[in-house]
Protein backbone atom coordinates (compact mmCIF):
# COMPACT_ATOMS: atom_id res chain seq x y z
CA UNK A 1 0.00 0.00 0.00
CA UNK A 2 1.19 3.36 -0.69
CA UNK A 3 1.09 6.29 1.18
CA UNK A 4 -1.57 7.83 -0.11
CA UNK A 5 -4.03 5.03 0.52
CA UNK A 6 -2.38 5.15 3.85
CA UNK A 7 -3.64 8.87 4.31
CA UNK A 8 -6.93 8.27 2.45
CA UNK A 9 -7.85 4.63 4.62
CA UNK A 10 -6.78 6.56 7.82
CA UNK A 11 -8.97 9.61 7.01
CA UNK A 12 -11.88 7.05 6.74
CA UNK A 13 -11.45 5.62 9.75
CA UNK A 14 -11.21 9.08 11.59
CA UNK A 15 -14.78 10.22 9.76
CA UNK A 16 -16.00 6.69 10.22
CA UNK A 17 -15.21 7.35 14.15
CA UNK A 18 -16.50 10.77 14.47
CA UNK A 19 -19.53 11.31 16.21
CA UNK A 20 -20.93 14.43 14.91
CA UNK A 21 -23.75 14.80 12.46
CA UNK A 22 -25.77 17.17 10.20
CA UNK A 23 -29.28 17.58 9.59
CA UNK A 24 -32.28 18.94 8.28
CA UNK A 25 -35.63 20.19 9.32
CA UNK A 26 -37.73 23.45 10.23
CA UNK A 27 -37.57 26.07 13.08
CA UNK A 28 -40.39 24.84 16.01
CA UNK A 29 -42.75 27.98 16.30
CA UNK A 30 -42.31 30.16 19.20
CA UNK A 31 -39.23 28.43 20.20
CA UNK A 32 -36.79 31.04 20.17
CA UNK A 33 -35.03 31.70 23.50
CA UNK A 34 -33.55 35.23 23.78
CA UNK A 35 -31.86 34.69 26.96
CA UNK A 36 -30.14 31.40 25.71
CA UNK A 37 -30.34 32.30 21.85
CA UNK A 38 -31.36 29.21 20.76
CA UNK A 39 -34.10 27.19 19.15
CA UNK A 40 -35.81 24.23 18.57
CA UNK A 41 -36.00 22.07 15.50
CA UNK A 42 -38.04 19.36 14.00
CA UNK A 43 -36.13 16.78 12.19
CA UNK A 44 -37.03 16.51 8.72
CA UNK A 45 -36.44 12.46 8.78
CA UNK A 46 -38.94 13.03 12.03
CA UNK A 47 -38.63 12.19 15.29
CA UNK A 48 -38.52 14.25 18.29
CA UNK A 49 -37.50 18.32 18.35
CA UNK A 50 -34.40 19.05 19.11
CA UNK A 51 -34.15 21.59 21.76
CA UNK A 52 -31.12 23.93 22.76
CA UNK A 53 -29.74 24.83 18.86
CA UNK A 54 -27.42 27.48 19.36
CA UNK A 55 -27.52 29.98 16.62
CA UNK A 56 -24.24 31.40 18.12
CA UNK A 57 -20.71 29.08 17.64
CA UNK A 58 -19.54 29.95 20.82
CA UNK A 59 -21.51 30.29 24.34
CA UNK A 60 -20.71 32.64 26.04
CA UNK A 61 -19.66 35.12 23.75
CA UNK A 62 -20.66 38.57 23.14
CA UNK A 63 -18.60 38.88 19.97
CA UNK A 64 -19.11 37.32 16.17
CA UNK A 65 -21.75 36.43 13.32
CA UNK A 66 -25.93 34.90 14.36
CA UNK A 67 -28.63 35.22 12.32
CA UNK A 68 -32.10 34.36 14.03
CA UNK A 69 -34.29 32.03 11.61
CA UNK A 70 -38.00 32.81 11.22
CA UNK A 71 -40.41 30.44 12.84
CA UNK A 72 -40.98 27.60 10.39
CA UNK A 73 -37.99 28.31 9.08
CA UNK A 74 -36.07 25.63 6.77
CA UNK A 75 -33.02 24.96 8.51
CA UNK A 76 -29.60 22.99 8.50
CA UNK A 77 -27.63 22.00 11.92
CA UNK A 78 -24.64 19.98 13.03
CA UNK A 79 -23.49 18.80 16.19
CA UNK A 80 -20.35 19.90 17.86
CA UNK A 81 -18.20 18.59 20.36
CA UNK A 82 -19.49 15.43 19.84
CA UNK A 83 -23.67 14.51 20.43
CA UNK A 84 -26.22 16.69 21.89
CA UNK A 85 -24.56 20.13 21.06
CA UNK A 86 -26.23 21.45 18.03
CA UNK A 87 -25.74 24.42 15.74
CA UNK A 88 -27.55 26.27 13.71
CA UNK A 89 -25.59 26.01 9.91
CA UNK A 90 -27.82 27.49 7.55
CA UNK A 91 -31.61 29.04 7.51
CA UNK A 92 -33.88 29.75 4.58
CA UNK A 93 -35.83 32.54 6.17
CA UNK A 94 -33.85 34.98 8.35
CA UNK A 95 -35.37 37.92 11.13
CA UNK A 96 -32.44 38.99 12.01
CA UNK A 97 -28.94 39.02 11.69
CA UNK A 98 -25.99 40.97 13.78
CA UNK A 99 -22.60 40.98 14.29
CA UNK A 100 -20.77 41.99 17.18
CA UNK A 101 -16.56 43.12 17.34
CA UNK A 102 -15.88 44.38 20.72
CA UNK A 103 -18.15 47.66 21.26
CA UNK A 104 -19.41 47.54 17.55
CA UNK A 105 -22.71 45.97 17.17
CA UNK A 106 -24.20 45.97 13.36
CA UNK A 107 -27.71 44.75 13.17
CA UNK A 108 -30.55 43.89 10.34
CA UNK A 109 -33.87 42.58 10.06
CA UNK A 110 -36.68 43.80 7.79
CA UNK A 111 -36.90 47.59 9.23
CA UNK A 112 -33.88 48.99 9.61
CA UNK A 113 -29.41 48.42 9.62
CA UNK A 114 -28.27 49.48 12.97
CA UNK A 115 -24.71 50.10 13.87
CA UNK A 116 -23.59 51.15 17.34
CA UNK A 117 -20.63 51.82 18.31
CA UNK A 118 -20.05 52.64 22.29
CA UNK A 119 -22.04 56.17 22.56
CA UNK A 120 -22.78 56.82 18.49
CA UNK A 121 -26.02 55.12 17.18
CA UNK A 122 -26.86 54.97 13.33
CA UNK A 123 -30.05 53.69 12.42
CA UNK A 124 -31.10 53.37 8.66
CA UNK A 125 -35.21 52.56 8.66
CA UNK A 126 -37.35 52.15 5.37
CA UNK A 127 -38.50 55.74 5.79
CA UNK A 128 -36.19 57.95 7.87
CA UNK A 129 -32.22 58.16 8.70
CA UNK A 130 -31.43 58.35 12.43
CA UNK A 131 -27.72 59.47 13.95
CA UNK A 132 -26.79 59.70 17.55
CA UNK A 133 -24.76 60.41 20.44
CA UNK A 134 -24.93 59.85 24.22
CA UNK A 135 -26.08 63.53 24.67
CA UNK A 136 -26.97 64.52 21.37
CA UNK A 137 -28.43 63.77 17.67
CA UNK A 138 -28.13 64.97 13.73
CA UNK A 139 -32.25 66.10 13.92
CA UNK A 140 -32.07 67.63 16.95
CA UNK A 141 -28.90 69.77 16.22
CA UNK A 142 -30.30 70.56 12.66
CA UNK A 143 -33.84 71.25 14.01
CA UNK A 144 -32.20 73.58 16.25
CA UNK A 145 -30.35 75.10 13.91
CA UNK A 146 -33.18 76.37 11.66
CA UNK A 147 -35.39 77.15 14.40
CA UNK A 148 -32.22 79.48 15.69
CA UNK A 149 -31.97 80.79 12.02
CA UNK A 150 -35.90 81.73 11.81
CA UNK A 151 -35.74 83.65 14.67
CA UNK A 152 -32.47 85.54 13.88
CA UNK A 153 -32.82 89.40 14.81
CA UNK A 154 -30.28 91.92 13.34
CA UNK A 155 -29.05 95.18 15.41
CA UNK A 156 -29.71 98.19 12.60
CA UNK A 157 -29.83 101.65 13.36
CA UNK A 158 -33.60 101.52 13.68
CA UNK A 159 -33.53 99.19 15.93
CA UNK A 160 -33.47 95.27 15.81
CA UNK A 161 -34.69 93.62 12.66
CA UNK A 162 -37.32 91.58 12.37
CA UNK A 163 -37.33 87.72 10.93
CA UNK A 164 -36.25 86.86 8.44
CA UNK A 165 -38.42 87.51 5.12
CA UNK A 166 -37.69 83.77 3.96
CA UNK A 167 -38.96 82.63 7.01
CA UNK A 168 -41.42 79.89 5.44
CA UNK A 169 -38.68 78.91 3.57
CA UNK A 170 -36.88 77.64 6.78
CA UNK A 171 -40.02 76.11 7.87
CA UNK A 172 -40.19 74.18 4.92
CA UNK A 173 -37.10 73.06 5.55
CA UNK A 174 -37.73 71.69 8.64
CA UNK A 175 -40.63 69.25 6.86
CA UNK A 176 -38.03 68.31 4.71
CA UNK A 177 -36.02 67.59 7.95
CA UNK A 178 -38.65 65.66 9.66
CA UNK A 179 -39.33 63.17 6.63
CA UNK A 180 -35.52 62.50 6.20
CA UNK A 181 -34.21 61.98 9.89
CA UNK A 182 -35.86 61.13 13.15
CA UNK A 183 -35.43 62.68 16.34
Amino acid sequence: MNKNTAKIKSGFRELAANENEIISGTVVTGSFNSSTNTISVLPTGGGLAICGVLLNTITGSTNGFIIYPADGSNVVIGTIDGPGEWILLRAADLVKAGITIGNVVYEIDNDQVSIVNGALTLNVGTTVFKMNTATDGLYALLHDLITAITLLTVPTTGGPSGVPINVLAFNALLTRLGSLLAG
